[in-house]
């Protein structure tokens, strides 16, 4: 018993320390940075917030101005396929989420870092494109802050955290995705990651671009944030459900999904289409949790035919 009892504490602390090690690795993993159409690194500049946290954050291009906020993950660089096409003919803003949050903050401080955003780089308003939590964050300002709202554009979202689609499917796997992605050496992680995508496992897709997927969260997503800072984020949306704010957002709505998303199932993205008024619904084939990522090309037509198409909309 005492030989079992002492093998048992060695493997914990193994363990722990493992973790420890992976997760100081990890914070050294430098992301790649998002490239201009020339190949050239966009310039980052430092937003400071009314209690003093401080995030980067790409303020591009010029022309209505567009607000990129990122999910859980929490990084401007999700969106480094988006960037370049949007800043054709937006002023793009792009942000990270914030890491601390002072005492008692909750969902709403979210809402209250876009504003600022905002306000110092947007003329105090823009067309929000939200993925994952972020879109979450898109439809709380939307409703609390029409003003600040020209337009949403919602992919792969959740407006409350619920676990009704769990069950003996993929979705139980995502735990174990979670971890291989952010502890085992790279060429494991990798070689798992590709198990993943084939199953559809969590932010992994099938998609002929799942690859990319896989080059994010091995070099810029999960594996470079500690999951207590996204999960920090992530929790402060489960202490709300958004759905009874929906029906009062006005700003034309555009709802994009990835059908193979088992993360975010599509019922939850069709029910936040129906409960927007004029939302309109459109899935990107064949793409997962991370449809702007896996497809880029597909959905970045989506996005700008329905900015153009709103636009006409908006001068007729």
């Amino acid at each position: 018993m005492r030989r079992r009892l002492a093998v048992g504490v060695a493997a914990v602390g193994a363990a722990w320390a493992w973790t420890r090690w992976m997760d100081q690795r990890n914070a050294a993993i430098e992301r790649p940075p998002v490239l201009d159409p020339e190949g050239r690194p966009y310039p980052v500049r430092r937003f400071r917030h009314s209690d003093g946290e401080v995030v980067e954050v790409h303020v591009v291009g010029s022309g209505p101005t567009v607000l990129l906020v990122p999910g859980a993950d929490g990084m401007k660089e999700t969106w480094r396929y988006q960037i370049p096409a949007l800043a054709e003919r937006h002023r793009v803003i792009a942000p990270d989420l914030r890491t601390g949050f002072p005492p008692g903050a909750g969902f709403d401080r979210f809402m209250s870092d876009m504003l600022e955003l905002l306000d110092r780089y947007g003329d105090g308003a823009a067309i929000v494109v939200g993925q994952s939590l972020g879109g979450a964050i898109a439809m709380r300002l939307a409703a609390e802050a029409p003003a600040g709202v020209t337009g949403l554009v919602l992919a792969n979202t959740l407006a409350r955290v619920s676990y009704e689609h769990v069950g003996l499917n993929r979705t139980l796997l995502v735990p174990v995705a979670m971890a291989t992605t952010r502890y085992l050496p790279v060429p494991l992680a990798r070689a798992a990651a590709e198990l993943w995508s084939r199953l559809d496992v969590w932010i992994y897709d099938s998609s002929p671009g799942g690859e990319r997927v896989v080059d994010y969260a091995l070099r810029t997503g999960p594996r470079t944030v500690p999951p207590s800072v996204s999960g920090g984020r992530v929790n402060r949306l489960k202490r709300e459900d958004l759905r009874p704010d929906l029906p009062s957002i006005g700003a034309p709505t555009l709802v994009v999904k990835g059908p193979r998303d088992t993360y975010t199932p599509p019922s939850w993205a069709r029910e936040i289409a129906a409960l927007i008024p004029g939302a309109r619904y459109v899935e990107v084939d064949g793409t997962g949790h991370c449809s702007h990522i896996s497809m880029p090309g597909p959905f970045n037509r989506i996005v700008l035919d329905w900015l153009a198409s709103t636009a006409q909309e908006g001068d007729a």
